[in-house]
C-alpha cells in the first residue's frame, strides 16, 4: 500500500505550492549519477546546468548487435529505475552499446519501486549520491532539448543512425513530443514503446493547471495534448516506426489511470497496444514476462534494418 501511495503522492505532490518557477517545477537536488563510458560525451541539461546523468556505452563505434534502445524515464524519478530492464537486456544478448538511459532532472526519487521486483542498485546509487528524500517534480516541454541532444549524442557515438525508444509515464509524452518538435528524428526511429503514458490524460492531473508541474500539458483535454496527438489522433503514430504500449487498461491496477475515464488513456491509434490488467504503474516497466513482450517486440521491428 504504501509503495501505491508514493506514486499517488508524487503524482499531487505540488498541489499546495505557490506558483514559482522553484516550486511548482521541483529544483533538483543535483546531477544524477554519470554511469557513460568514458569516451561519452558530457551534456548539460539545458535547464539546470548541470551534467546529463545516464547509463550506456562501451566505446565510440564498438560492434552493436542491435539498434541502440533509448530508455526515457517518468517523473520524480532518474535512469535508475531501468536497471532491471537493462539486466534482463543483457541476459537476453544485448550490451552496454546497445542499452542508453539518461536522467533528465537531476537526481530522482525512489518513487519508481514496483510492487513485484525490487531495485537494490538504483536504492544504493541514490544513498551514495545523498538523496535527500525528497520528490521533484517535471513536465514535459522543457526537457525535449535534453532527450533530443541525448538521442543525437548516442547517435554519433555509437555510429547507428537508427534508434528505438523505450519510454515510461512521463517519459512517453516527453519522448513523444521531442519527435514532434524534431520531426526529423522520425525517419530513424526504429521502434518506440510507451508504458503507462498519458496520451489521453492522467488522474493526477485531474485538471488543467499551472499550479501542478506537467498539469497543464498532460491534464485530459488540453491543448498540448490534442496538439500533440494531432487532430483525429492521426499524429499519435507513424512510420517507418513500429509502435507498441503497454498499459494496465482495466482501470483497477495503476492508479494513474483509474475507472473508464482513463483506463485506455495509455493507447495510441496505430499502436500495438497490449493490456495488462490490474498491473501495478512501475510493474508494468519492469516485470520480467512484460519486459520480454515489448524487448521482443524491439527486435523483431529491426530485423532488416540498416543500421
Amino acid at each position: 500500500m504504501k509503495r501505491l501511495l508514493a506514486v499517488a503522492v508524487a503524482g499531487a505532490l505540488a498541489l499546495t505550492a505557490t506558483p514559482s518557477h522553484a516550486e511548482v517545477r521541483g529544483v533538483p537536488q543535483g546531477p544524477a549519477k554519470v554511469r557513460f563510458a568514458k569516451d561519452f560525451p558530457k551534456l548539460l541539461d539545458h535547464e539546470w546546468l548541470f551534467r546529463l546523468g545516464g547509463f550506456g556505452g562501451i566505446k565510440a563505434r564498438a560492434r552493436l548487435k542491435h539498434v541502440p534502445v533509448i530508455f526515457v524515464h517518468g517523473n520524480n524519478v532518474d535512469h535508475a529505475d531501468w536497471y532491471p530492464v537493462r539486466d534482463d537486456f543483457k541476459k537476453a544478448g544485448w550490451t552496454d552499446q546497445e542499452l542508453w538511459g539518461l536522467s533528465y532532472n537531476g537526481l530522482g526519487a525512489n518513487n519508481g519501486t514496483a510492487l513485484h521486483r525490487d531495485n537494490p542498485e538504483r536504492d544504493a546509487e541514490h544513498t551514495e549520491m545523498g538523496w535527500d528524500g525528497t520528490v521533484r517534480v517535471t513536465s514535459d516541454d522543457v526537457n525535449v532539448p535534453d532527450l533530443y541532444d541525448f538521442i543525437r549524442a548516442v547517435q554519433a557515438y555509437t555510429g547507428s543512425k537508427k534508434f528505438s525508444i523505450v519510454s515510461h509515464s512521463l517519459g512517453v509524452t516527453l519522448a513523444r513530443k521531442t519527435l514532434k518538435v524534431h520531426k526529423e528524428l522520425r525517419k530513424d526511429l526504429v521502434a518506440f514503446v510507451g508504458i503507462a503514458g498519458a496520451n489521453e490524460g492522467t488522474a493526477f492531473c485531474p485538471e488543467e493547471t499551472d499550479q501542478v508541474a506537467s498539469c497543464n500539458e498532460i491534464a485530459a483535454g488540453t491543448k498540448w495534448l490534442a496538439d500533440l496527438n494531432g487532430p483525429g489522433k492521426n499524429d499519435e503514430t507513424y512510420g517507418p516506426a513500429k509502435w507498441m504500449t503497454v498499459y494496465d487498461g482495466s482501470g483497477y491496477g495503476d492508479p494513474a489511470y483509474p475507472g473508464p475515464s482513463y483506463a485506455q488513456s495509455s493507447a495510441l491509434k496505430g499502436a500495438d497496444n497490449r493490456r495488462f490488467p490490474g498491473t501495478y504503474h512501475n510493474d508494468l516497466r519492469v516485470d520480467p514476462a512484460i519486459i520480454v513482450v515489448y524487448r521482443t517486440f524491439l527486435e523483431k521491428s529491426e530485423k532488416g534494418i540498416r543500421r
